[in-house]
């Protein structure tokens, strides 16, 4: 057995780590000739059976029918979800801008330096004028359906 990386003071200078070491064993003829004996023997063919084929078929084609159909499931409900009105689109666009502020708060989260709290403030700032944009859309969205209830009520009776 040879321990490649260590023993290298015939070829270099300096000394190297152990953590750049490998260890090799070093064939000789006789157990090199074992060895290559060795592995022919050990190579083994494994046939599968035509109801064995199938059923991987089926097995593996089965979770992949299954998350193709999650995707286009996932696909067909955000294009229902499309907003309706402007406020909707609005709605939507500032739930988006308050996630991705949050999102870039929480990686500030391990850091103490006075620069990362200016920052934290500022975005937090920022968290609370978006929320407030988005309470004002939500009422005024919540007055549009009632007076749209209500306008189709009077004209039902």
């Amino acid at each position: 057995m040879n321990i490649n990386g260590l023993n290298t003071t015939a070829n270099s200078n300096a000394f190297k780590s152990v953590s750049s070491a490998y260890i090799t064993s070093t064939a000789t003829a006789s157990s090199a000739a074992e060895n290559s004996s060795a592995e022919t023997d050990t190579q083994e063919t494994v046939n599968i059976s035509n109801a064995g084929r199938q059923a991987l078929a089926t097995e593996v084609g089965a979770s992949l029918r299954g998350q193709t159909a999650e995707k286009l499931q996932q696909t067909e409900s955000t294009e229902n979800e499309e907003p309706k009105s402007i406020i909707d689109e609005q709605i939507k666009r500032l739930k988006e801008q308050i996630k991705a502020l949050q999102e870039m708060l929480k990686k500030l989260e391990g850091d103490d330096s006075e620069a990362t709290a200016e920052q934290r403030k500022l975005l937090q700032e920022q968290i609370n004028q978006l929320s407030s944009q988005l309470n004002t859309l939500m009422d005024l969205k919540m007055r549009d359906e009632q007076k749209k209830m209500l306008d189709a009520q009077k004209a039902a009776g």
